[in-house]
């Protein structure tokens, strides 16, 4: 055996020169068209999971309760209730150069709230343009992009805002200049940003969204008078999400009987955001696995072709007396050397393309943007390439090999063609015959062609269409079609 391998070697420095293209057509083959299949599977994976890795880095509550204001005390101290951070709506309007409010359109449907916590520090909003608000200074603020929207703000602007008692907003003078604000305050606005609850949702859901968020530091001065009575509390619970239907029942029974309240769960959000996100990463993962078969079959044509290639010099070597074990071992490390340094190569490549992913809603909020290393694809993919390819190189030396040390097996191109003479049976002319005989049979040395590899390479291409095609369409009847 390691006499065989010192030959093996030995053949391999000589030959290199000779035989380096058809490595490194091995090395390039395997890392661009592998390093895409991992990309694509990696992308898929980092799409699927993005919701709840986003989620998680806004400190997210375990339920909200929508309520009157001055709740907090009450909730704070029920039964596993580990923390409560609550917003509170507040009667705001942006005002003219005269002191009255301006008539704005849709600006009925833009919330002014008050943070007292929630939303900056538990439900942390993310800002997607410009920055976030600095909590301690009372004349920033930031607006979701509905509001900014609506309002038609932009980021650095500053806007005049007066805020209103609820008795001033009964009187009939209400939105002219002869109801004077009882605050009036210049807001620079920082940032526009989104919350954890409406970055995967659709328009209708959003329309709701549209909001101002005044940082705590100005709330405290703003919520005893001009507080709308209507309070959002984010709680966190001692057992996170378990402890739901408990506290739920428990708040039930504290708040006073009449006192309007309801519930959203949360983990019903994370639940439809995954729904809706689960399409994209399928996608991903059924192109990433057409990749990943593209690159054993192209992979596998191309050492086969190589292999057949050297079949005069390796009948030379039968003929000076080589054992059968030298001719299968020669130019095998070439090959698998060029496989695993392909695979290498193509683990580079995934990592390369990662930034690229997640994608869908999630990506302008994702909180690891950039370069991501994927062990599980890495790991898996590299083995999955050096394994089969290595596999089908050694069955195509083990092949060679036999046929050439089999004295009574002639070798191919001087045995008589089994298709040219199937074919010349049936009366065909001779270029007919000869052309069927290009287009199926796998040639060696002297006569191969790329016929055959072209024609298996148009036809997985036209299967790669239709499939694309074919997928793409259920996936748009899938996300148009109503629950």
């Amino acid at each position: 055996m390691s006499g065989v391998l010192r030959v093996a070697w030995y053949r391999f420095r000589v030959t290199f020169g000779g035989r380096w293209g058809g490595y490194l057509t091995v090395v390039l083959v395997v890392g661009i068209l592998g390093g895409m299949a991992m990309g694509v599977v990696g992308a898929a994976r980092r799409t699927q999971s993005s919701f709840p890795a986003y989620l998680a880095s806004t400190n997210p509550s375990n339920l909200s309760v929508f309520t009157g204001t001055g709740a907090e005390s009450r909730l704070v101290h029920l039964p596993e209730v580990r923390r409560v951070e609550g917003v509170d709506a507040l009667n705001a309007l942006p005002l003219g150069p005269n002191g009255a409010p301006k008539v704005v359109p849709l600006a009925n449907e833009v919330f002014t709230v008050g943070s007292e916590g929630l939303f900056f520090n538990e439900d942390r909003v993310t800002a997607i343009e410009g920055g976030m608000a600095d909590p301690n200074r009372p004349n920033e603020t930031v607006v979701t992009s509905e509001a900014a929207q609506l309002l038609g703000l932009h980021v650095g602007q500053t806007v005049t805002v007066g805020f209103y008692t609820n008795e001033q907003t009964s009187l009939p003078g209400f939105g002219t200049a002869n109801v004077q604000p009882t605050k009036r305050v210049d807001l620079r606005i920082v940032g526009v940003v989104v919350s954890n609850s409406d970055v995967v949702q659709d328009d209708v859901q959003k329309s709701i969204s549209a909001l101002v968020l005044v940082t705590p530091a100005l709330t405290k001065h703003l919520v005893q008078c001009c507080s709308t009575g209507l309070s959002e509390f984010g709680l966190q619970l001692q057992h996170g999400d378990a402890d739901v239907s408990t506290v739920e029942t428990e708040i039930d029974r504290a708040l006073p009987t009449g006192t309007g309240f309801y519930f959203v769960d949360p983990s019903v959000i994370e639940t439809e955001a995954q729904r809706a996100i689960k399409p994209e990463a399928i996608a991903l993962g059924v192109f990433g696995g057409i990749c990943g078969l593209a690159v054993l079959l192209i992979a596998n044509q191309i050492i086969g072709r190589q292999r057949r290639h050297l079949s005069d010099d390796l009948g030379t070597l039968r003929a000076l007396g080589a054992s059968p074990s030298a001719l299968f071992a020669d130019g095998l490390i070439g090959v698998v050397g060029a496989i695993v340094v392909g695979s290498l190569l193509a683990c580079a490549v995934a990592v390369a393309l990662s930034p690229l992913g997640p994608l869908g809603p999630v990506r302008p909020v994702e909180p690891s943007s950039g370069v991501a290393f994927d062990g599980t694809v890495l790991s898996l993919g590299m083995v999955v390439l050096v394994v089969t390819l290595s596999a089908f190189a050694v069955i195509s030396a083990y092949r060679t090999a036999r046929h050439l040390s089999d004295p009574i097996r002639p070798r191919s191109h001087d045995r008589p063609s089994v298709v040219a003479a199937t074919v010349a049976t049936a009366g065909l002319p001779e270029s007919a015959v000869m052309g069927v005989r290009f287009a199926l049979e796998p040639g060696d040395a002297r006569n191969s062609v790329p016929v055959r590899s072209a024609m298996l390479g148009a036809v997985l291409a036209v299967l790669v269409v239709i499939a694309t095609v074919t997928f793409g369409t259920s996936l748009n009847t899938l996300g148009s079609t109503p629950d």
